[in-house]
């Protein structure tokens, strides 16, 4: 004897009264991705008048380090709890694309993290770090 079992889908009803809560907080960062040369000196130039520090990713899309850490480094940056409040913006930079930056800054390997503050490189990594490390890293700053 076969036993045939229905599966019912059944859609949440709206409930009455009910309100959507939306909250704009300072929790959301500046992530610009994929930057050249000439706006990656733009943004570490305006990181001098605002204070605020800047992450400078440099990755390369081969490179699965890199894969590994980007994500990582986006929630944390967004973590408003890890920054106090304070924004930090983080940039990407592909090398490939942007071997002038990569030059500039000396980048050997992937990936490369840089920090800035007031338009100067205070600290840096290379490789992936855990993420206690790169909690401790951007608390840093």
């Amino acid at each position: 004897m076969f036993v045939r079992h229905a599966v019912r889908f059944a859609r949440a009803a709206p409930v009455q009264g009910a309100r959507m809560r939306f909250s704009t907080s300072a929790t959301a960062r500046y992530i610009e991705e994929d930057v050249t040369s000439e706006r990656l000196a733009q943004l570490l130039e305006s990181s001098k008048e605002s204070g605020k520090p800047v992450l400078v990713d440099f990755f390369a899309d081969w490179c699965q380090p890199c894969k590994m850490l980007s994500p990582i480094l986006h929630r944390l940056v967004n973590d408003p709890k890890l920054v106090s409040g304070r924004e930090v913006d983080l940039v990407t930079v592909d090398v490939d694309k942007n071997m002038e930056a990569a030059q500039l800054f000396k980048v050997r390997a992937m990936p490369t993290v840089l920090a800035f503050k007031d338009g100067k490189p205070v600290t840096s990594f290379v490789g992936v770090l855990p993420e206690p490390k790169l909690k401790t890293f951007i608390e840093s700053l």
